[in-house]
């Protein structure tokens, strides 16, 4: 099944190349991308199912081959022989009876009873060719009668099945234990027919609610109204609101401090879609805020591996939500309401149909209003896209309302530590303590010696000097997050030894603040020579961040230290990273971009095209500019962005409706001359 897959995946993604081409030529850019995924996934999937036959035909012959192998290598008793053993099985049974009738009177009329198949003439003829056999009492009576065992099978505690004359026959043969014997008359064994298992088993899932198929029919409906034939802004909001209140009564029952936080800080980055007009600033909010909220609902995040499948739990449940929603789907469809319903609005088409078109082709005014009435309206265009968005959007409500009603899944990892000679850490990290502290002591000498000492050392401009060593620095960083994280999850060590190995990791944690400080200076020196870029106020942010995730890691330790729990150390972190992309947000970035490039580079330095690809934030710090450097850049920014025509409602955006209200104002000139003012280059 999976080379099936494989291959077909493979297949249609050449095939999807192809057809994307022509898609591409004929209809559009849209329409390429999903023919492509459509090409792949539909011969992914035809590869997997023919992957999936192949080898279930290959386990069919397999069973039939070890069947009869194992049938051919067991003995099996004919059919002369059989009848014999069974005379002898009940006439040892008939003897057994005898004895216990001198023994016990009244006993052989209940044996006869339980015995069914065993008949009085059938052992009164018994009796008289082994009559000795009924003096030696019961115990050898068990033994004739496991002599006449009809090809007996041992069960699983060691017990014997005996002769039965009347065993129960199935269509074509005995079946003792569930296993199948002979078939009638000594004949060949009977195979039963191979069952191969699901090729998509049912997953174990919670009983879905009642109200979950018209909520996401209420979600899908209104992503289908409100997200088509617009930019992201307002549109995107509401839905995600919508989502969030029908999902509710799921959430509720797994609330807590927690998952609150989660769910606000996620509503706030999404929320912020319709203020910032960042293409690429939008995006990383909305994937950040996407994960905090699944996070919040799959109420997951004890452990590292906790936070990272409660993220994608949302995605991961896409996959048992066919299972998820045929129970409902199956009620709803088997009232009795429903197919009536759907044959009368069949036979009412067909009718106005037939008589419309009579009507309409017998008098030339009545045609001309069906006419008015038949035209294609300009939203019939996107038919197609809104009933992928609803289809799309009620399964991801059905997929939230899964998440929420399973158990909470906080998978534990591996617990294992291991002893090592206390020398194997001692001494590396005493020794990358000694290099930072070394490297702390230079940084602080250049801080406080200046532009001299760094001219006078290393030959360079102080900014030159800013930019060679900044992202290693932060590349330093994030390896000792690596060390930290390695030698208090695998080291095992004593209670004295703890204290040792707390101390150089936290050491080893304070001196990489120190070096990240060192790293934010040369940024500042270098943008105070050259502006802000994405690039360097994104860099700018992350040291931040960074800064905050050892402060909490020295806090964990400590916390640790003094016996208690650090649990709550990657929920910390993820709660931090999601309020630190709120704050980033809320800083403007374009705008700072665009204002710094202004006041620093000047008129004869800008890099116009660098500019013009920046968001609806620019243009407050863009408009400064004098002509025709002004209209050429707000230009490129118009049309980038969509400025000169009005949005609908569901498009507006905080950042895009200033612009159009400052450009309405002050409008974009037409200068014939704009290649020409185009210089510089982003450093």
């Amino acid at each position: 099944m999976i080379a099936g897959g494989v291959i077909g995946v493979l297949v249609g993604f050449m095939v999807g190349m192809f057809a994307a081409v022509l898609a591409s030529v004929a209809i559009g850019d849209m329409a390429a991308l999903v023919t492509l995924i459509g090409c792949t996934a539909l011969l992914g999937a035809v590869g997997a199912a023919l992957g999936a036959g192949s080898g279930r035909r290959a386990a069919v012959a397999e069973y039939h081959r070890r069947h009869v192998a194992y049938h051919q290598s067991t003995p099996q008793p004919s059919a002369s022989a059989s009848r014999p053993a069974a005379t002898a099985g009940a006439t040892s049974r008939s003897d057994a009876g005898d004895e216990q009738d001198a023994t016990q009177p009244g006993a052989g009329g209940q044996k006869d009873a339980a015995q069914p198949g065993v008949g009085s003439g059938q052992g009164a003829g018994a009796a008289g060719g082994v009559g000795q056999a009924g003096l030696k009492g019961s115990a050898e009576a068990g033994h004739a009668a496991a002599a006449g065992q009809v090809g007996g099978r041992e069960l699983g505690q060691g017990q014997v099945v005996a002769g039965q004359v009347g065993a129960r026959e199935l269509g074509q043969g005995q079946v003792v234990a569930g296993q199948v014997l002979v078939g009638q008359g000594g004949g060949p064994p009977h195979v039963p027919p191979y069952v191969p298992p699901p090729l998509f088993p049912r997953p174990e899932l919670p009983e879905p609610p009642g109200w979950m198929v018209p909520a996401a029919a209420g979600a899908g409906v209104f992503a289908a109204v409100a997200l088509p034939e617009a930019q992201v802004g307002l549109g995107l909001v509401l839905v995600s609101v919508v989502l969030g209140g029908a999902a509710l009564p799921a959430v509720l029952r797994r609330m807590t401090p927690w998952t609150v936080a989660f769910g606000v800080t996620a509503y706030w980055l999404i929320s912020m879609a319709a203020v910032r007009d960042a293409d690429w600033l939008v995006a990383l909010l909305l994937i950040a805020g996407a994960g905090l909220g699944a996070l919040a609902v799959s109420g997951a995040g004890a452990g590292w591996l906790g936070v990272i499948r409660g993220g994608f739990s949302v995605l991961l449940a896409l996959g048992p939500v066919p299972w998820f929603l045929a129970v409902p789907m199956k009620r709803l469809t088997a009232r009795r309401r429903v197919l009536p319903m759907l044959a009368a609005l069949g036979i009412t088409a067909v009718l106005l149909l037939v008589f419309g078109l009579l009507f309409a082709s017998a008098d030339a005014v009545f045609a001309s209003y069906v006419d008015r009435l038949t035209a294609t309206p300009a939203w019939a265009e996107t038919i197609p896209l809104r009933i992928f968005l609803f289809a799309l959007f009620g399964v991801l409500l059905a997929a939230v309302v899964l998440v929420a009603l399973r158990p909470v899944a906080d998978p534990v990892g591996p617990g294992t530590k291991f002893r090592v000679s206390t020398s194997i850490w001692l001494v590396p990290l005493t020794a990358v303590n000694l290099l930072f502290a070394a490297f702390v002591a230079v940084q602080i000498r250049v801080l406080f010696g200046g532009d001299t000492l760094v001219l006078r050392t290393a030959g360079l401009t102080y900014a030159e000097y800013a930019r060679q060593g900044f992202f290693q620095l932060v590349v330093v960083s994030v390896f000792v997050l690596g060390i930290v994280a390695v030698a208090a999850g695998l080291l095992k060590v004593d209670r004295r030894e703890r204290w040792l190995l707390a101390a150089l990791l936290g050491v080893l944690c304070g001196l990489t603040m120190v070096v990240l400080a060192s790293a934010l200076h040369r940024m500042n020196l270098y943008t105070d020579a050259y502006g802000l870029s994405r690039l360097r106020l994104s860099v700018q942010a992350t040291v931040y961040w960074l800064g905050a995730l050892f402060a909490l890691v020295l806090v964990a330790g400590a916390a640790r230290l003094a016996g208690r729990r650090s649990g709550w150390l990657p929920r910390t972190i993820v709660l931090v990273t999601g309020l630190s992309l709120g704050l980033f947000s809320l800083a403007n970035p374009d705008l700072q971009v665009a204002r710094t490039q202004v006041d620093i580079r000047g008129v004869t330095n800008l890099d116009s095209d660098y500019l013009g690809d920046l968001g609806a934030e620019a243009v407050p710090a863009l408009d400064r500019l004098p002509e025709p450097q002004r209209s050429c850049v707000l230009h490129d920014v118009v049309q980038a962005n969509g400025l000169y025509h009005p949005e609908p409602w569901n498009g507006w955006n905080l950042a895009r409706s200033q612009a159009r209200a400052l450009l309405a104002e002050r409008p974009v000139l037409h200068h014939p001359d704009c290649g020409a003012v185009r210089a510089g280059g982003s450093d």
